[in-house]
């Protein structure tokens, strides 16, 4: 009996040793506030698209560096005048209405930019892409800068949808037209068709059609009607399905809700046809979609397999506008402050309306966003850079989700927004090793959509796992969330949790539980914050993040201190590569003739890089690009590079110096390519290194091992009881087993942990 009570005793105090060292982040903090999240397995569960996961090209492969996607769309208002024989395009209002190379050239070779969409894609094994087709009449007809006569004109070339004639691979650049089918032929011939991983799957009718009079005034001057827009997409979505009859089709890529209501966006322009019709329909994308539907009947082949809106937030001027804006694609208790909501609030929330739609007029057809961005985009410098763009990315995407959303690409530049890469990342990878939120949604709900929206899936059927994505919007407070979950009867024993909150843009583990019972997780988020809780059936070894001990180092170089090679190149020594993390130019810079808009750029070249894939050393690059009030630019040194071919290749640097060459071009409002107007100034060149002191070295003088070192830090202390009692409590703690074995019995148990004692007493 007194060896039991003594062991009884020992156990009572072990597990006093174990309270003592529960997670701190379990814990809420005394400003916090209750919220209950339940999670129902046996209610409805409904399949989640993986292409809901999406973004724009945006022009460059940097889109697509720090983020999973699985989706990636080409369009946006370049691509409305874009010739695909040439390359070159126009950007209608958004830049001077310009014809130039901004896109390609005729040097790239036809239909460069789908060709490059499918190489990028393939690169970072992105499964769907779709790419836009011409539909409002013309393309560029040269690359000579400012359009200002309007089509048709020598600037412009017409678009047909059919070629009378042999479909070339080499199109003919003196026929005075571009042809649609010779389009879609040519990228089936060249990249395969749809079912293959380098064909296109999807076409995108053209982009925002009723606004071709607003953002390409030359190019379509008159408004477009609601008919014509149909009877376009008719006739070129016959063109798509008799080339590649397994892509499928996007339409109408309409700017957002107002085109859907009311057709074009004029209120002098009138449209006698539609107003003769308008009170048959709720509003105009029922007749757009009966209208496919009748098509369908006649050509016996479904014409649109996907309906097109975009969708950017209107009430985004304040934060809390942003953190609520998610609300209005299908919340239908949220109340918008915005300019629609008073004229148009029956169609809120945008997803359910638009299914309605579907239902009745076109059964079966898909829902795309294929642009999409719930922050204040007419502010660059503030979208996606702060964690109120994560939480709202993050209720967008589980609104998706809910409301069977097909396909959607997020709008904007992600390099320069990485708290939106994070919250993508949040569904797509949150462990940075390819873990991905579950394939199937189940029911899950706040007490409080306003302060904390949640969104919970697992794998098919298989409930092992329960994934559950969960916003604080609160300000000020912490978020104590009890989640609940019910209809299973499995026994879950770990949580993890994954977040983003708001001192730092990156995903990181703030919470590890182990030993969960009766199936209720408490999880605390810190104000303004989105986490990913992974609730398990089996126990985890995973940890919480521990930020290393950094020290940051910088070397400065005026640029009249640098060296210059004999072919005008500054040398700029890049020390220890090893821990080079970035480079900085401070620059300042004017236009001499007052443009509004200016840029410019060079590059930091580099003679010998080699490949980390293998092959041959190469010369390569890192662009170094300016625009206007921009006072540092900073160029990350990781291992990608661009080589001469412009090809983006992973590489090790292997010259001592970079070679800068701070003028490779110049472009301005008012002189386009040739910028003279542009003069800028170069001030330092700042080298930042990092160093990790939390990084192990191996010790010059060997620790001697000593029995009862349990953690094995050359000492034998009251440390070493604490971490053996958590040991043999299965908690977080690491021991030597060998120095543990204090008896030594040959094994390691609770009465070694009484000899530990015996031993630290005497």
């Amino acid at each position: 009996m007194h060896l039991h009570r003594k062991f009884a005793g020992l156990i009572a105090g072990i597990m006093s040793i174990a309270c003592m060292v529960q997670p701190m982040s379990a814990i809420a903090a005394d400003d916090s506030y209750s919220m209950n999240v339940s999670v129902n397995l046996s209610g409805e569960k409904k399949e989640i698209s993986p292409y809901i996961y999406g973004i724009n090209q945006y022009g460059n492969t940097n889109n697509y560096k720090n983020v999973t996607v699985h989706a990636a769309r080409q369009g946006g208002n370049r691509y409305t005048g874009y010739n695909w024989e040439t390359n070159w395009s126009n950007a209608g209002e958004d830049w001077i209405n310009s014809s130039d190379t901004n896109i390609g050239d005729v040097s790239n070779g036809a239909g460069y930019a789908a060709r490059q969409l499918s190489k990028e894609c393939n690169q970072y094994s992105i499964p769907y892409k779709i790419t836009t087709l011409q539909m409002a009449g013309y393309v560029a007809a040269d690359k000579l800068g400012e359009v200002t006569s309007a089509a048709p004109s020598d600037r412009w070339l017409t678009v047909k949808n059919r070629k009378n004639g042999e479909l070339l691979l080499e199109p003919d650049l003196t026929d005075d037209a571009v042809y649609m089918d010779e389009y879609v032929n040519y990228l089936v011939k060249t990249l395969g068709d749809s079912t293959t991983s380098t064909g296109i799957q999807g076409y995108s009718l053209d982009n925002e059609p009723f606004l071709w009079n607003d953002t390409h005034p030359y190019n379509h001057p008159e408004e477009c009607t609601a008919d014509e827009l149909i009877e376009k997409s008719i006739e070129l979505a016959k063109v798509v399905k008799e080339i590649d009859p397994n892509a499928e089709v996007y339409g109408p890529a309409l700017w957002g809700m107002l085109p859907c209501i009311q057709a074009g966006t004029s209120m002098e322009f009138t449209d006698s046809k539609w107003e003769s019709i308008k009170n048959n329909y709720n509003w105009y994308l029922d007749y757009y979609l009966e209208s496919m539907a009748n098509a369908e009947k006649e050509s016996g082949t479904r014409l649109l397999d996907v309906v097109d809106v975009h969708y950017y937030a209107q009430d985004c001027s304040t934060d809390d506008g942003k953190l609520q804006a998610a609300r209005s694609l299908y919340d239908e208790s949220y109340v918008e402050n915005s300019w629609l909501q008073p004229y148009y609030g029956k169609y809120f929330p945008l997803l359910p309306t638009i299914q309605e739609s579907i239902d009745k007029y076109y059964p079966g057809t898909k829902i795309a966003i294929s642009e999409y961005n719930l922050a204040d985009i007419s502010n660059e410098k503030t979208t996606g850079k702060n964690v109120i763009s994560a939480i709202a990315e993050a209720e967008a995407l589980g609104a998706f989700a809910e409301n069977n959303v097909y396909f959607a690409t997020y709008w904007g530049t992600l390099p320069e927004c990485p708290y939106v890469e994070s919250a993508i990342n949040l569904y797509t990878n949150y462990d940075g090793k390819g873990s991905e939120f579950g394939n199937t949604l189940v029911e899950a709900k706040t007490d409080d959509l306003s302060k904390s929206a949640a969104f919970a899936a697992i794998d098919g059927n298989d409930d092992s796992t329960v994934d559950v994505v969960l916003s604080n919007k609160n300000k000020t407070s912490s978020e104590k969330a009890v989640i609940t979950i019910d209809g299973s009867s499995t026994d879950y024993k770990s949580a993890v949790v994954y977040a983003v909150e708001q001192d730092h843009s990156d995903i990181r583990i703030i919470d590890v539980q182990n030993g969960l019972s009766g199936n209720t997780i408490e999880v605390t988020l810190s104000p303004l914050s989105v986490a990913h809780v992974v609730i398990s059936n089996e126990e985890t070894d995973e940890k919480v993040y521990e930020a290393p001990d950094i020290t940051v180092k910088e070397t400065v170089y005026n640029v009249s201190e640098l060296a210059i090679s004999e072919d005008g190149a500054y040398l700029i020594p890049l020390g220890d590569k090893e821990h080079l993390k970035e480079i900085k130019f401070g620059v300042n810079s004017y236009s001499t003739e007052g443009s509004s808009y200016y840029s410019g750029g060079g590059g930091l070249c580099f003679s010998e890089l080699s490949p980390k894939n293998g092959g041959d050393i190469f010369w390569g690059f890192k662009t170094v690009n300016f625009s206007n009030g921009q006072t540092e630019i900073i160029v990350p040194f990781d291992d990608e590079f661009t080589n001469a071919t412009k090809e983006t290749l992973n590489a090790e640097v292997l010259d001592e110096n970079a070679q800068w060459q701070p003028n490779w071009w110049k472009y301005s409002e008012k002189q386009g390519d040739k910028g003279t107007d542009v003069v800028v100034n170069y001030s330092t060149v700042t080298l930042v290194y990092e160093y990790d002191n939390t990084q192990p070295t191996e010790p010059t003088n060997p620790i001697e091992k000593i029995k009862g070192d349990v953690n094995s830090d050359g000492k034998v202390n009251v440390s070493d009881v604490v971490d053996l009692a958590k040991w043999l409590c299965a908690m977080d703690a690491e021991v030597d087993s060998e120095l543990s074995d204090v008896n030594a019995d040959g094994k390691c148990n609770a009465f070694d942990l009484i000899a530990l004692r015996r031993l630290l007493l005497l």
